[in-house]
């Protein structure tokens, strides 16, 4: 991973056709933040209005040479568009700025790259990193040294972005086939849970929001949390308790974010079929922010192009120990059906616990199973996916009285259990 040695500085480019549905404050902020959560310094940023987007540079000709007054007058390292831009839009940019320039998808792959910290997720950056370069080496031949160091050129390297396109095209189809590996492998895990019949929640929601938090506070872990942006890229799965002896397991799987681009998100599908096994997806919202609506809405475009809006969700308000009574209440009189919880304070965790249960252990009944003291496996099954009311030792095996599932005493009956209904 390169390191810079010297703080780069910015130019930021913030182009409006007339269709965006956030405020330009908002886009402005969340772009700034992006971008400093790299490590570059924001010098200036500039707001250009198109009537149309040309093919050319994106935008017009004039403003191209505006702000390349701009780069030379301000001494600025690189200057980073908030839109897409194509191969040709990149290169003939480049060669009026005559500095570094790069797009939106290029800055989430950054920041990407320096949160990848397992061997899945270096791999599905690399992945997203080399589908993104391939088309802009076209015109280049294998000449892109041009890019120097610094943003957008993390991950797989300048030294390996200098081969040529054959051997990027065979490095893709490496990459891909060993993601397929660590796919196969998440399936073999899936399908054990799924004989033992053990819930899965996933947590969903924009960067930031605080789910790393909630993840730790729930499974007593110790996942890496932070004020940036993306400080979660890998999925990571923990048993946690639901209540009483029930458990089930909760994933927590990389932030969402405004304009996340799909090819992007194509690249992380391997972590995010995570969530189309969930029982339920807990959406999680940061309480403070003040633009709720919008945040909110930017999590389920997402969820909406991986067709999973109708999974069962909990919206889960989030740092309530970061704003006031008058503010709590407000949000509690407009989202009645959500849950308030403080993930840092461990505020109000109880009565999250609760409505989870409630959600995966509806349509249970309540029975007596008799356990023979030898089938120890049962008894842990039966600790972790029923609801223990009361157990009775004798001498030769237990009395539990359990509310299940029906599919969970399936199960149980599957392996000799005598289950009579109370």
């Amino acid at each position: 991973m390169y390191e810079t040695k010297q703080q780069e500085k910015a130019l930021l480019v913030m182009t409006y056709t007339g269709k965006e549905r956030w405020p330009k404050a908002a886009l402005e902020e969340e772009l700034k933040n992006l971008v400093l959560s790299t490590g570059i310094a924001v010098e200036q940023l500039v707001s250009v209005n198109l009537k149309a987007i040309t093919s050319a540079l994106y935008i017009g000709s004039g403003k191209a040479q505006e702000l390349a007054l701009i780069v030379q007058e301000k001494k600025v390292d690189v200057v980073i568009f908030d839109s897409e831009l194509s191969a040709r839009q990149q290169r003939n940019l480049e060669d009026i700025l005559l500095v570094k320039t790069i797009d939106r998808t290029q800055l989430i792959l950054d920041i990407f790259a320096q949160h990848a910290h397992t061997q899945e997720g270096m791999l599905q950056v690399e992945l997203a990193q080399l589908q993104y370069l391939l088309p802009r080496l076209k015109g280049k031949g294998v000449e892109l040294s041009r890019l120097g160091g610094g943003i957008g050129t993390r991950g797989p390297g300048e030294k390996k972005l200098e081969i040529d396109r054959r051997k990027i095209t065979d490095r893709i189809a490496r990459l891909q086939k060993e993601i397929v590996g660590v796919k196969q492998y998440r399936d073999v895990i899936r399908k054990k849970r799924q004989k033992e019949k053990t819930s899965v929640c996933s947590l969903v929601g924009y960067t930031s929001a605080g789910k790393s938090t909630l993840f730790n506070a729930f499974s007593e872990a110790r996942e890496k949390t932070a004020a940036t942006l993306f400080t979660t890229l890998d999925t990571v799965s923990r048993t946690f308790s639901v209540r009483g002896e029930q458990q089930a397991i909760v994933t927590d799987t990389v932030g969402f974010i405004y304009k996340l681009p799909l090819k992007l998100v194509e690249a992380f599908k391997a972590t995010l079929e995570e969530l189309y096994y969930a029982d339920i997806l807990l959406h999680i919202v940061d309480a403070q922010s003040g633009d709720i609506a919008r945040l909110r809405s930017a999590v389920e475009e997402v969820l909406r192009d991986l067709n999973l809006l109708e999974k069962p969700t909990i919206l889960i308000f989030n740092k309530i120990d970061l704003i006031d009574e008058d503010r709590l209440r407000q949000l509690k009189e407009e989202y009645p059906a959500a849950i308030f919880i403080s993930a840092l304070k461990k505020i109000n965790l109880e009565a999250l616990r609760e409505t989870i249960g409630n959600i995966l252990f509806k349509d249970t009944v309540e029975v007596i199973i008799g356990v023979p003291h030898k089938l120890m496996g049962v008894i842990d099954y039966i600790h972790s996916n029923c609801e223990v009311l009361k157990k009775t030792y004798q001498e030769n095996e237990v009395i539990y009285l359990v509310r299940a599932k029906s599919e969970v005493l399936a199960y149980l009956k599957r392996h000799g259990l005598t289950v009579s209904e109370v």
